[in-house]
């Protein structure tokens, strides 16, 4: 008679576990994906992006905005935010006596760079890149050329593939830039 009762009391027991394991399990398997309610931008800073390779690497949210941002005379950043959080990054940077794309990073990377394109002109990895446009060097800054950055911080969607078509296009179209054309500092 005690195992009967044991049983009888154990099963509602079981069955209300089993059931808060199966909506933590339900809530945990995208039902926390914020949805996306804002247009992903066909240009960051004035420089033309591919907007659908870059909106897997965004979060949800309600607002993104972007902003221009002078490091110094010799570079500038363009800050992406989701609802006022870092989403991604752009930079263009003059750079003197910087033999590559190597050099270039320095200190910068926040991942192992582990993909190189055209000899080394492009490092990337699945969430950044870096590259060196062709052409784009400044007399009135000592020779400096113009190097290209593209950093993604919000989510953890990584496509080392995604992040290549992302930096040669940056690269390619700040080649076309008057930045580029003029060799000039940026304004401040």
């Amino acid at each position: 008679m005690d195992t009967i009762r044991v049983r009888a009391v154990l099963r509602p027991v079981a069955a209300v576990s089993a059931a808060a394991a199966l909506l933590v399990a339900l809530c945990g398997c995208g039902g926390t994906k914020e949805k996306r309610e804002y247009a992903v931008p066909r240009a960051l800073c004035g420089i033309p992006v591919d907007s659908k390779t870059l909106t897997p690497f965004l979060p949800g949210g309600r607002t993104l905005t972007t902003k221009q941002k002078l490091s110094d005379g010799w570079g500038v950043r363009c800050e992406v935010r989701v609802d006022s959080q870092l989403a991604a990054q752009t930079s263009l940077q003059w750079l003197a006596d910087a033999p590559n794309t190597t050099y270039f990073v320095g200190g910068q990377a926040n991942s192992k760079l582990d993909h190189r394109a055209e000899g080394g002109r492009f490092l990337y990895s699945g969430w950044e890149a870096f590259g060196e446009t062709r052409n784009c060097t400044s007399k009135k800054l000592l020779g400096a050329r113009l190097f290209t950055a593209f950093q993604m911080y919000s989510t953890d969607h990584r496509d080392a593939n995604a992040m290549k078509h992302l930096i040669t296009d940056y690269t390619n179209a700040a080649e076309k830039t008057d930045t580029c054309a003029s060799g000039k500092p940026f304004p401040e």
